[in-house]
């Protein structure tokens, strides 16, 4: 069993695009696997990279769950949902992959301008999900209905993820050239209704990705830093006045993913070493990265979530062979375990 210590290779991102079409002729045939699923009902949905699938759960009863394929190729790291669909950017494969949960099937594959790759997506209402397209230095609108896509809209550099909060959309762009930071990370600001560009948000630290959004609005911004410095930081930002009001030092080794708990208990993850945990409100470690918690016995974790009713999960980092996500106490400590495909890099959860 091997346990992955950095974030998806590089060597998969640069990756021959070749059997894209075979991809995008694909995915619609895609039969999903395991019992139909309940509605109603808090739903879990993780997306296992390597294996190119989804593995979708109620988090009431985890047996209960089912593999949806997206694709014979691509490397999808995370999901957006809305209900019952989950939009998939499919990474070195510049397409996304719109799934009905409900019916546990791909229901179409858009796909993307030549070269754009495809990262983080963000849901603007029930149509039109953003998907970044970090070759292009662009994000572009895709109506899901439709399978269509409208004008790109320029972005920074590198452009991976998305928050959302007082009536703008924050697209974070890492402001990486051959994967390496060129920069401080930045902002992006959309108008949340007309998707028109607002202005801009320059961070103080590098290689941004992760972001969380806390009850008062403010952004929490994870800046990975540089591989082997450990030089992990935290910009929080303002929505209203669109400006970086505080940075926070020693967040460990290329920290990713980072979600809030509560506004006092900011959630951080790492393969390197775990899940670590920061209080806003006083600004200081309740467990620095050298005393993370290890999920499993394992000192290292390929992210952490919080669903809506307040579970905390994080996602077991295995690669190369099925894997699973581990639902976590308030203190950190497992209290069961979900099996999962090869892979798990990212988790979301949705109502349908």
């Amino acid at each position: 069993m091997t346990y992955f210590r950095t974030s998806l290779s590089v060597g998969r991102i640069l990756s021959s695009l070749v059997l894209a079409a075979l991809f995008l002729a694909g995915c619609s045939d895609s039969t999903p696997s395991g019992p139909e699923l309940p509605t109603g009902e808090l739903t879990a949905v993780v997306v296992n990279s390597v294996e190119v699938t989804l593995t979708v759960f109620p988090v009431a009863d985890p047996s209960d769950r089912r593999t949806v394929p997206l694709g014979p190729e691509g490397s999808p790291v995370g999901a957006s949902v809305r209900g019952e669909l989950a939009a998939v950017p499919m990474g070195i494969v510049p397409a996304v992959a719109i799934v009905d949960l409900a019916a546990g099937e791909v229901i179409r594959t858009v796909a993307l301008s030549e070269g754009s790759g495809a990262t983080g997506s963000h849901f603007v209402n029930d149509s039109i999900v953003l998907v970044a397209n970090p070759g292009l230095n662009t994000v572009s609108p895709v109506n899901v209905l439709r399978g269509t896509v409208g004008a790109a809209i320029e972005t920074g550099r590198y452009p991976q993820g998305f928050a959302e909060s007082g009536g703008r959309i924050f697209v974070v762009n890492s402001e990486l050239e051959n994967f390496a930071p060129a920069g401080p990370g930045t902002l992006t600001v959309l108008d949340s209704g007309t998707l028109e560009a607002l202005g801009s948000v320059e961070l103080s630290g590098e290689n941004s990705g992760g972001v969380t959004v806390a009850s008062d609005g403010r952004l929490f911004v994870m800046n990975s830093g540089r591989f082997g410095e450990a030089s992990g930081t935290v910009s929080v930002v303002d929505p209203a006045s669109m400006s970086e009001v505080g940075f926070h030092t020693g967040f460990g080794e290329f920290p990713g993913m980072v979600v809030l708990a509560s506004n006092t208990r900011l959630l951080f993850s790492s393969w390197s070493f775990g899940v670590a945990e920061w209080n806003p409100s006083t600004g200081s470690f309740v467990r620095p990265p050298d005393a993370a918690a290890a999920p499993g016995g394992i000192p290292s974790a390929a992210g952490v979530a919080v669903d809506p009713e307040g579970g905390i999960w994080s996602l077991k980092p295995v690669c190369d062979q099925p894997s699973a996500v581990f639902e976590l106490s308030a203190e950190l400590e497992v209290l069961s375990e979900v099996s999962v495909g090869l892979c798990p890099t990212g988790m979301v959860f949705t109502t349908f």
